[in-house]
């Protein structure tokens, strides 16, 4: 009789993965850094504003939301700052990742860039 239960306590340290290779990762990775654009918004990607021009109504907020992270979120990422740094002075932080918001209440054609890749890296907002 004993031999029976060391039997099926052995059986059920394998059913539920207690040895026989079973996986140790969790199964929800961690966030990875990169923060989804809402809807409408624009995606800080490495190098990109994503879209680049946008059109939108006076009185309209706009999202920018950093997508710059690469790599594991186990063993190492890479997150690259960037900034929405607008023509007429006012600026996002220099960031890696978050999110910036900019109401627009006046008509007109408002450009961007990064201020780390300047040009390279630029977009424009219309108000209409």
């Amino acid at each position: 009789m004993k031999g029976v239960f060391v039997a099926l306590a052995v059986a059920s340290l394998y059913a539920c993965g207690g040895g026989g290779g079973g996986s140790t990762a969790p199964n929800n990775p961690p966030p990875n850094g990169n923060t989804p654009p809402p809807s409408g918004g624009i995606s800080v990607s490495n190098n990109t504003f994503s879209p680049g021009t946008k059109t939108v109504a006076v009185g309209t907020t706009v999202s920018w939301s950093w997508n710059t992270c690469s790599g594991d979120p186990y063993y190492g990422q890479t997150c690259v700052a960037h900034s929405v740094t607008f023509d007429d002075g006012i600026t996002s932080p220099t960031q890696d990742q978050g999110t910036f918001n900019r109401q627009f209440n006046t008509a007109g054609t408002f450009n961007y860039h990064c201020s780390v890749h300047g040009s390279a890296m630029a977009g424009s907002i219309t108000v209409q």
